[in-house]
């Protein structure tokens, strides 16, 4: 089975939501086999990670953590990744960067390097939140439809789809909210949630073998 590493810093809100919400992809990765390293909070850094890649050399590796169109960074928003500095790192694997635009620059500059394919958004990634559940990921049902079709995404690479087939449920997904949103009578706000989920269909995107798999 591969080496899959997880990167999960959880020191502001927004995190702490894909923090909460990537537990069952780790659990998941454990249970079809894989080698699976799981880095959250202060022990998501540069150095750690760095070295694992290196050491390691996963064949996946998912990103949670903020992020720009040159960079992904860790806990306390530190670079790990940039575009000009060490996007070799990355080579011979294959990236899930949820990550705001680092798919824009980064993504194809690590491709150039040799990264197998690179998974990301080009623009921002929008969480939609209920203010009233932020104490409370589990009970946010608006930030479950941002993060459902992120957690379909990587269930799908780690059961050995490719990153084009794990693109298109991930927006078959987003489409289903999408129509939710624009239909529902649960809460009156609820539309004005879609242009952001819209956002995120619209800019998700791949460079690199889009055919390619962990299971090869």
């Amino acid at each position: 089975m591969a080496c899959v590493l997880f990167s999960r810093p959880a020191d502001d809100i927004t995190l702490n939501y894909l923090h909460y919400y990537s537990k069952e992809l780790v659990k998941l990765s454990i249970s079809l086999n894989h080698k699976t390293i799981d880095k959250e909070k202060e022990e998501s850094n540069k150095n750690i990670i760095l070295s694992l890649i290196k050491k390691q050399k996963p064949l996946l590796i998912i990103f949670n953590g903020h992020g720009s169109p040159e960079i992904i960074c860790g806990h306390g928003k530190e670079i790990i990744i940039h575009s000009k500095e060490n996007p070799e790192v990355l080579k011979n694997s294959i990236i899930y960067a949820l990550s705001c635009s680092s798919a824009a620059i980064l993504g194809p500059k690590a491709v150039e390097k040799e990264a197998i394919c690179f998974i990301g958004y080009e623009s921002d990634f929008a969480l939609g939140k209920d203010p009233d559940s932020e104490a409370s990921p589990k009970h946010d049902k608006i930030a479950r439809l941002f993060i459902e079709p992120s957690n379909i995404l990587v269930s799908s690479l780690l059961n050995g789809n490719s990153p084009k087939k794990s693109i298109e449920k991930a927006k078959e997904k987003m489409l289903e909210n999408l129509w939710y949103l624009h239909t529902t009578k649960d809460f009156p706000e609820a539309i004005h949630y879609a242009p952001f989920l819209f956002g995120n269909f619209s800019s998700l995107v791949s460079h690199g073998n889009e055919n390619a798999s962990i299971n090869q």
